[in-house]
């Protein structure tokens, strides 16, 4: 009876690690890793998110959209160089590549939120919701660190 259950629960372990590893309904499978974001100076400021975004699956797949409950306003951002000056400015989405991965990094692609409800110190959490064309929302929880 006990080699049994201990038969049952190890495929029911096997079944439910398999179910999580199966790609979305879209056909992509995103894995996200890294999220973390800058400490803010003061509430009602900005910050950036950063993090990598890999796409396991095997269809092309866009990063359209992003929310927080910590900004009035969250967008996606890139940057680029003009004339020796850094500029930022925001996107409408974010190519992801099926095989491939999307670094969202300090002098780069990055989510940024705007208008901080309060501070972001380091050691606390942010949760950021990802929207992807194909597979559908994520919530990713970045860690406020100093780097």
């Amino acid at each position: 009876m006990k080699r049994v259950l201990v038969v049952m629960v190890s495929i029911s372990l096997m079944a439910a690690g398999l179910a999580a590893c199966q790609p979305s309904p879209g056909g992509g499978q995103i894995v996200i890793s890294d999220a973390w974001g800058r400490p803010s100076p003061m509430e009602d400021s900005n910050a950036a998110v950063y993090m990598l975004i890999r796409n396991t699956g095997l269809e092309d797949d866009r990063l359209i959209g992003v929310s927080s409950g910590v900004a009035e306003a969250v967008e996606l951002h890139d940057m680029t160089m003009e004339n020796d000056v850094m500029k930022m400015f925001p996107v409408d989405y974010m190519e992801l590549p099926a095989g491939g991965s999307l670094e969202l990094k300090p002098g780069g692609k990055h989510i940024m939120l705007i208008g901080l409800h309060e501070m972001l110190e380091v050691g606390q959490t942010a949760m950021v919701v990802l929207e992807f064309e194909k597979a559908g929302e994520m919530t990713v929880e970045a860690e406020i660190r100093d780097e």
